[in-house]
């Protein structure tokens, strides 16, 4: 939608209020917009600012709402929930709210981040450490010498689960001198073996098993925070 954010410099107010962004001015108070301006200026402050932005909102549902309405500019815009823990059981939190949190804080480690979307109660639930969460990140190498016992100690560590067969994300098999690791729910990392050496890494499909994309090396990060 970048016809709708290039007319926004010919607007004055809007100029001003540029300038105090990339002058990193705080805080800067603007009123009387709608909430489809407010999703039109978001989106225009990431688009000539160049850098993510984070919008915090006062709940879940207009969290929601701002995710709907800035996805007509971008789709590079992420919810990052808060955490569902209730006193009488831990197990009922869902885990698609654990793999969503954890795959804004990847992409944002990563730099993939551009708008992220989330709400007062979210932002002030104690984490982990960033030092902490991402220590036992995995890189593995084409022609790398690795100990594949080693390696699945370090996916346990990071939150993966063993399986016979993956089927979802938060997965991995091992089966002879080939390891598969689910990166999300349609996607995984094929690792191949010969002896101690990494012979090759791809991309493949889970459901049909198809290899899609071959790799020289490939990041694994934590699957749960």
């Amino acid at each position: 939608m970048e016809p709708l954010v290039k007319i926004l410099p010919n607007v004055k107010k809007f100029n001003s209020y540029f300038s105090d962004v990339k002058n990193n001015v705080s805080p800067i108070m603007l009123s009387g917009l709608t909430d489809t301006a407010k999703s039109h200026i978001a989106y225009a402050t990431e688009f000539y600012a160049e850098r993510p932005i984070c919008i915090v909102t006062y709940n879940e549902m207009q969290a929601k709402r701002l995710v709907k309405d800035l996805s007509f500019f971008t789709s590079k815009v992420e919810l990052f929930p808060k955490r569902e823990i209730f006193a009488y059981d831990y197990l009922a939190e869902s885990k698609d709210t654990l793999y969503e949190r954890i795959g804004v804080l990847n992409n944002i480690v990563n730099k993939k981040s551009k708008v992220i979307i989330t709400t007062i109660e979210a932002i002030m639930q104690p984490m982990v450490d960033k030092k902490e969460l991402y220590k036992n990140k995995l890189t593995l190498k084409i022609n790398e010498e690795c100990n594949l016992e080693e390696i699945k100690e370090k996916l346990i560590l990071l939150g993966y689960e063993r399986y016979d067969l993956i089927e979802g994300r938060g997965q991995f098999s091992i089966r002879g001198g080939i390891l598969d690791i689910a990166i999300n729910n349609k996607e995984g990392i094929r690792v191949e073996f010969f002896g101690d050496e990494i012979d090759s890494i791809r991309k493949f499909n889970i459901s049909t098993q198809r290899s899609t994309d071959m790799l020289k090396k490939v990041d694994i990060y934590p699957a749960f925070e």
